[in-house]
């Protein structure tokens, strides 16, 4: 019989994935050691470290769950991956809320932004690659970059502004860059990136690609892109790059970070996108396991797309946090 008090000598687990998970991130740092931990559950405490919800989902999202969750035929519940439907209702919903022209077959569901943000990674980053963040950046960016074996490059967003440092950016480049995730409306300042600073950016990520011969992706993270306040005007980066990923997820919009659904769009400016199109697909259903939404989000999401996040409300408490905050001391921007 082994001797099962000998740690470490009954289980082998990869080395490599042990490094991987021992990476300590600012945030995994901030949850193993902040007091802030012990006391989040209690009843006077109000946790905002996280994406849920503090209140019921939009009115609507129940019923279009309900309506579609009766079968109507008897692979209703089967096995499916990107459902036609799905990605047509996604190709109309970017012409119609965001002007972005692309097709259909150039979508493709995942469950989450997540899912799809590990994917393009998977596909552009390997072993001793780079790829720029932007810091103070979303928590995950940094372990995502990290398992695919690439190097997280952080490149910290103007302090005065929390725009986007260009400069920074252009220097922080080097031959081992393969991609640059930008989070716009930015997660955690706030910002929208406007339509000149993301054309500039362009600029220089042609220039550097020209200059490394090969193409620097960029990766556009667009979770909080219909969750914008003040009427402003929230322009996808993809707009202005070729070479681009366009990553979104409904919960933010929903409310209800525990249905998981989303896609990876491609712009229809990216060249050669058969090559690519194939590999998505692939990772979609092997790589990661099953990637694709539940059969039920799909069916739902020509309702669910109907739904209309209540801005004004959600504006509203932004105010109320902004003020408050100033009202303790704090110095802040005012979150687009």
């Amino acid at each position: 019989m082994p001797n099962t008090t000998d740690e470490g000598k009954i289980h082998f687990i990869s080395p490599q994935l042990l490094k991987k998970l021992d990476y300590q991130t600012p945030i995994s740092k901030f949850y193993a050691s902040a007091t802030y931990m012990s006391r989040r559950t209690e009843p006077e405490s109000l946790d905002f470290s996280l994406g849920d919800a503090h209140e019921m989902p939009p009115p609507g999202f129940v019923e279009a769950l309900q309506r579609w969750s009766v079968p109507q035929n008897s692979s209703w519940y089967g096995y499916k991956g990107n459902i036609p439907e799905s990605r047509v209702t996604v190709s109309a919903s970017l012409q119609d809320k965001r002007g972005i022209s692309i097709l259909p077959e150039d979508i493709f569901m995942t469950n989450g932004t997540i899912v799809g943000l590990a994917i393009c990674l998977q596909i552009l980053a390997g072993e001793g690659d780079e790829v720029i963040i932007l810091t103070p950046p979303w928590l995950g960016y940094r372990r995502m970059v990290h398992f695919t074996g690439a190097v997280p490059v952080g490149v910290p967003v103007d302090t005065n502004t929390f725009d986007m440092n260009l400069e920074a950016i252009a220097e922080a480049i080097t031959e081992r860059t393969r991609a640059i995730i930008v989070n716009s409306p930015h997660n955690p300042t706030g910002k929208i990136f406007s339509a000149s600073t993301l054309e500039r950016l362009a600029t220089i990520l042609a220039e550097a690609s020209k200059l490394y011969g090969k193409a620097i992706y960029m990766i556009s993270d667009e979770t909080f892109s219909r969750v914008v306040f003040d009427n402003q005007s929230c322009p996808s980066p993809t707009q202005f790059y070729p070479f681009s990923f366009l990553v979104y997820g409904y919960s933010k919009t929903l409310m209800a970070p525990g249905q998981r659904i989303g896609y990876i769009a491609l712009p229809s400016t990216m060249p050669k996108r058969e090559e690519i199109r194939r590999v998505i697909a692939m990772l979609q259903g092997s790589a990661f396991g099953w990637c694709f939404p539940s059969v039920l989000m799909q069916y739902a999401l020509t309702d669910l797309e109907k739904i209309n996040i209540n801005i004004e409300h959600l504006q509203k408490k932004r105010d109320w946090m902004d003020s408050s905050l100033r009202g303790m001391g704090y110095q802040l921007h005012t979150p687009d």
